[in-house]
């Protein structure tokens, strides 16, 4: 899909798509490794899974071209943020001896061009003393 440069905004799902494939470019550049896009698991999707060295990344892509409803960060609040951790349990399963780490890339489509703002580890789960079972992040 080719963007073009005009005033009108673009379709969610072409700005997803497109946000998401800009994202994994931008890490690329940064000598990761693109291990999956859009992952399936049991209780949802991933959007990037990364690796570089030792460290996988599970990276949470918000493409924005309006700025009334906030940064795309601001949309990763703590209900997505156990989700990501579930997911991430799931597949650290799948995987076993992986480090796991937590990113978020919001990305705003200007019309013209993406700017990234990238929130490297930018939470981690912790468990809970009372229900040490129970992960929240």
């Amino acid at each position: 899909m080719r963007l073009t440069f005009s005033s009108r905004p673009l379709p969610a799902p072409a700005l997803g798509r497109a946000g998401e494939r800009r994202a994994a470019w931008h890490y690329r550049l940064r000598g990761y490794r693109i291990l999956a896009r859009n992952l399936r698991l049991a209780s949802g999707e991933l959007d990037l899974v990364v690796r570089r060295g030792n460290v996988i990344a599970i990276v949470e892509v918000k493409t924005r071209q309006s700025r009334t409803a906030g940064e795309g960060h601001d949309a990763v609040d703590r209900r997505k943020r156990e989700q990501l951790v579930r997911l991430g349990d799931q597949y650290a399963a799948r995987h076993p001896g992986i480090r796991l780490r937590y990113d978020v890339v919001s990305i705003f489509w200007t019309g013209r061009r993406f700017v990234i703002s990238r929130y490297e580890d930018a939470f981690r789960s912790v468990s809970d003393a009372r229900e040490p079972w129970r992960w929240r992040a």
